[in-house]
């Protein structure tokens, strides 16, 4: 069966979050998400697009064209079109994506809608090949941006990171040559110590001050099998460089208060002096990194704890990696659902969520639309809904296709704050918003529809 969407009903709709998204004070209520709030919002956005009969989205960015001759106009043939929106989207950052589910109530004839508006911001949080993120800043569109009171300090600091699809099997990849390596050298860092050579006295002096440490814990540690006595050095030494606990149920030395430099001398020591010890960087209170001397009892008990750390360190290494995917999981449930996308003039939006969050922007046009289409089948540009729909091209006339003419021409009542008689003998239709469990009720008129699914 069709469905019947009122004409004005859908243009305010598709406008409100794109009115609303950039500014801080907007006559209409949005979620505002951070990374501080950003789990809590994910659950709750995944089940209201999951309910949803389509889903708008607008995004803004630091920048559209890096240069005046790749501004894009009408008469370009669709690949150079393409090639000059590729170029932008790679250049350019997402700083704000507006995300908002619309469920269509028929026995109340309203739109449910919720609105999400995500402040996003490109972090390194794992360890990827290649150099850090960076990104060009287009003046006109910072200007426009502060314009609007966009938050920067809330992007910046509190803006939700993100790994695409290929970023997160890169760093998977990565992990996975990393740990399954056998030799304990490639993933620890012995083999930096070991090449390290003692150039200066202080070095010398240093590396067997700590041997002569370690060789007095070690020999204290077969006297004392038992524990029963504590090390002579831990009492006398007043910065507790030195303390002797136990790792994985083995003796081992927490060494505090030494410098970078230090500690790589003392892997060294170890590595060449003692092969009942193993130097470990774990990670330790507070997630802040711990430097142990552990004790082995035999060969095969070293490499029974080098396993275990390793297998430690991996599964780390893939919790981090699952929780720096961050906004892409908004993405990955907008793909899983096939829900309808609505944007407007949205070709630049749909190049940067492929970019951002799906891999790197195929070379050809025909490549980007195969691929565009098997995450994201059904999208509608209400820009050229606008152009080609007989019954819109009638409304707006000659008032052009903007956002803003769309929302004077369809969304009346709104857009010129008016109770006349003229408008109140129309048909209403409600958007009721909820945001936070709270619903804010929209009325607004129309004078016809239009079925869109035959266009």
């Amino acid at each position: 069966m069709k469905k019947r969407w009122p004409v004005a009903s859908l243009a305010r709709a598709l406008t409100h979050s794109y009115c609303s998204s950039t500014t801080t004070t907007t006559p209409f209520p949005l979620k505002h998400v951070t990374k501080s709030n950003f789990d809590s919002a994910l659950s709750s956005l995944r089940h209201h697009i999951r309910s949803a009969d389509f889903v708008a989205v607008d995004l803004e960015m630091t920048g559209v064209t890096s240069a005046p001759w790749r501004d894009s106009f009408e008469f370009d043939r669709y690949d150079v079109h393409y090639l000059k929106v590729k170029d932008s989207a790679e250049k350019f950052a997402v700083v704000q994506f507006g995300v908002c589910p619309f469920r269509w109530d028929p026995l109340n004839r309203s739109f449910i809608a919720h609105p999400h508006n995500f402040f996003i911001f490109p972090r390194q949080e794992v360890s990827i090949d290649g150099p850090a993120y960076e990104f060009l800043c287009q003046t006109a569109s910072m200007d426009f941006l502060a314009k609007y009171q966009f938050d920067f300090n809330a992007c910046f600091h509190e803006g939700v990171s993100y790994l695409s699809r290929e970023q997160e099997e890169e760093a998977l990849r990565y992990m996975n040559s990393l740990y399954e390596d056998k030799s304990w050298d490639s993933w620890g860092d012995l083999k930096e110590a070991r090449d390290m050579p003692l150039v200066n006295i202080a070095d010398v002096l240093f590396t067997e001050r700590m041997k002569h440490r370690l060789r007095e814990w070690y020999d204290w540690l077969l006297r004392d099998r038992n524990g029963r006595s504590s090390f002579p050095g831990s009492s006398n030494d007043s910065e507790q460089q030195f303390q002797t606990i136990f790792y994985k149920m083995r003796p081992a030395i927490s060494l505090n208060g030494f410098t970078s430099h230090q500690l790589k001398l003392i892997q060294l020591v170890v590595n060449k002096h003692f092969k009942d010890l193993v130097y470990l960087r774990v990670k330790g209170e507070n997630s802040c990194s711990q430097h142990l001397v552990v004790y082995n009892e035999s060969e095969d008990d070293k490499k029974l704890l080098m396993k275990e750390v390793k297998d430690e360190r991996r599964r780390e290494t893939e919790m981090k990696i699952k929780a720096a995917i961050g906004f892409r999981h908004v993405i990955d449930c907008l793909s899983s659902e096939k829900k309808l996308i609505v944007g407007h003039n949205c070709f630049l939006d749909v190049a940067h969520i492929y970019g951002k969050f799906l891999g790197a922007l195929p070379l050809t046009a025909e490549e980007f639309i195969s691929s565009v289409n098997k995450y994201l089948p059904h999208i509608i540009d209400t820009k050229i809904l606008l152009k080609c729909n007989d019954v819109l091209v009638q409304r707006m006339k000659k008032s052009g296709t903007s956002l803003f003419s769309a929302f004077s021409r369809l969304c009346q009542r709104i857009a010129i704050g008016s109770k006349s008689s003229h408008l109140l003998i129309q048909p209403s239709v409600k958007v009721e918003i909820e945001v936070d469990d709270n619903r804010f009720v929209f009325p607004f008129s129309f004078s016809s529809s239009v079925d869109i699914s035959s266009n």
